[in-house]
């Protein structure tokens, strides 16, 4: 009994990650309208019935992809903001690795900002979306908390309410850019000027 429900449990993991990588190099390759559940389930090499059981429609494919770039991301963001001399160098090291992608692929950060906004409320993958984010702002978080030592929290600031008001900056940001608002060119240059503006409202020098 415990040898089958292993190789049930093997079995699972290898379609969910056949079907992960499929939907990753075609939404990468073609963006979000030009790719069909059809497509991903032929990359795949599973039946369109079997593939619905890890996503339910093209939108959680997309999802799927992008919470586990956006943790890859997280992940390459923390370590590079260990080494930044100042707030703001700090928690831009941090969001670095989330702007590339809709320099690349508007569209499909449209659709993944949009599901995370209005998506199935208790959706596996927008509830993962949602834990991304709040793993993203606790790093931000921590950023402003290290600096702490060298910098004054002025009087009435709450370091986790600040780091939401950044990411909520990012977030926005990335809309503008998705929806043909924001040259996607001048992003970082515009994030960069937000979060000055943010941190110089909660920290300052001792």
């Amino acid at each position: 009994m415990l040898s089958t429900v292993g190789l049930r449990a093997r079995n699972k993991a290898d379609k969910q990650q056949r079907i992960y990588l499929a939907a990753s190099e075609l939404f990468a390759s073609r963006g979000y309208s030009a790719v069909t559940t059809q497509m991903v389930a032929d990359r795949a090499d599973v039946g369109t019935g079997t593939l619905f059981r890890y996503a339910s429609s093209k939108a959680e494919l997309l999802m799927m992809v992008m919470n586990e770039q956006m943790r890859l991301d997280t992940r390459e963001g923390i370590a590079a903001a260990a080494s930044g001399t100042s707030p703001t160098e700090a928690i831009m090291a941090l969001l670095a690795p989330q702007i590339h992608l809709p320099l690349a692929f508007p569209e499909n950060t449209a659709v993944y900002q949009r599901e995370i906004l209005f998506g199935a409320e208790h959706g596996q993958y927008r509830t993962e979306a949602l834990a991304r984010i709040s793993e993203l702002e606790e790093a931000i978080g921590d950023i402003l908390g290290r600096f702490t030592s060298t910098h004054r929290v002025r009087h009435g600031v709450d370091l986790r309410g600040a780091a939401r008001t950044i990411f909520s900056t990012l977030h926005m940001e990335l809309i503008r850019v998705s929806i043909g608002r924001e040259d996607p060119q001048t992003l970082t240059a515009t994030l960069r000027s937000h979060v000055d503006v943010l941190v110089y409202g909660v920290l300052a020098p001792k």
